[in-house]
């Protein structure tokens, strides 16, 4: 009984659209934008720049970047878990909007959109 409840779960979750890990999203059915026309990079972007280095980047990874298309493609499973989990943006840090964080979850969730 558990086998089946579990793939009946996982076919459901198949069917609803792509899986971000936390929230399931209809790509056919959401705006999926561009990654020029994400407007939630730019509070990303305030520790997360390829510009920024040391204690500019507030403890963010040198690594982890979303100032251009290449790396934010990079890490876009990243940003769903850390958005999905509320880790991102920290605390002090500007929130996102509930948009923005929609648009980031849907480009990343949606085939990541140049």
């Amino acid at each position: 009984m558990h086998t089946k409840l579990l793939l009946i779960l996982t076919l459901a979750t198949a069917l609803t659209g792509c899986s971000n890990g936390g929230s399931a999203v209809d790509c056919k059915q959401v705006t999926v934008p561009k990654f020029t026309e994400i407007t939630g990079w730019g509070k990303c972007t305030s520790c997360h720049s390829s510009a920024l280095s040391g204690a500019s980047r507030a403890g963010a990874p040198a690594s982890i970047n979303f100032d251009n298309y290449d790396d934010a493609v990079s890490d876009a499973d990243l940003a769903l878990s850390e958005l999905d989990e509320g880790a991102m943006p920290p605390a002090g840090s500007p929130k996102l909007s509930a948009a923005e964080k929609d648009q980031i979850v849907n480009w990343a969730s949606c085939d990541t959109p140049q």
